[in-house]
């Protein structure tokens, strides 16, 4: 199997940032809707986990946006119908601005509330002020684009699943992990 794509195929390393970033980010989907349900004299420790899990998938996201920007995305096939193109452009554009929107907000949420990520004595700043208005407004940008990427999953499994198992075209196949196409 290659690492790079080609216009059949994703390769490796694709298929390692999207299966990777995914996983992450559903783990932290679920880990952040019962962050409050954790006890209270554990919660600072469970929600720097998610934050510095979020700046993890904020890097992986970059560099994933720079890796697609360098090779060329595996076409689909012939008998796509155009709303399907369109709306699997879409999609794939909604993920990469979402999915890094996501941490960012939480980010700025955080700092803005002065209790920013940090690892052992490093602490993650932005130059932003301490503002619990800022705060607010950014973690409910950060709820708001959690429910967001919900749907956006949803639609993108769901797509699959129908080019699978209806279709039964390549689609989904091409992305597996450890398959070669053809």
């Amino acid at each position: 199997m290659s690492l790079r794509n080609t216009t059949t195929a994703y390769g490796s390393v694709s298929k390692f940032f999207h299966w990777l970033i995914s996983t992450l980010i559903i783990l932290m989907l679920i880990f952040g809707y019962f962050l409050d349900d954790f006890p209270k004299d554990i919660q600072p420790i469970t929600y720097n986990i998610h934050k510095l899990t979020g700046l993890t998938i904020l890097a992986l996201m970059v560099l994933r946006l720079l890796w697609a920007l360098a090779n060329p995305k595996p076409v689909l096939p012939t008998d796509t119908l155009p709303w399907q193109r369109t709306a699997e452009r879409m999609t794939h554009f909604m993920f990469y601005v979402f999915v890094i929107l996501m941490p960012l907000a939480g980010w700025i949420g955080s700092i803005a509330e002065n209790r920013p990520p940090h690892l052992g004595g490093f602490n993650f700043e932005l130059p932003i002020p301490r503002d619990k208005a800022l705060a607010g407004a950014a973690f409910n940008m950060h709820g708001t684009v959690a429910i967001v990427l919900i749907v956006l999953i949803s639609a993108h499994v769901l797509a699959a699943l129908y080019h699978h198992f209806i279709r039964k075209d390549n689609i989904l196949v091409r992305m597996l992990p450890g398959r070669s196409h053809r």
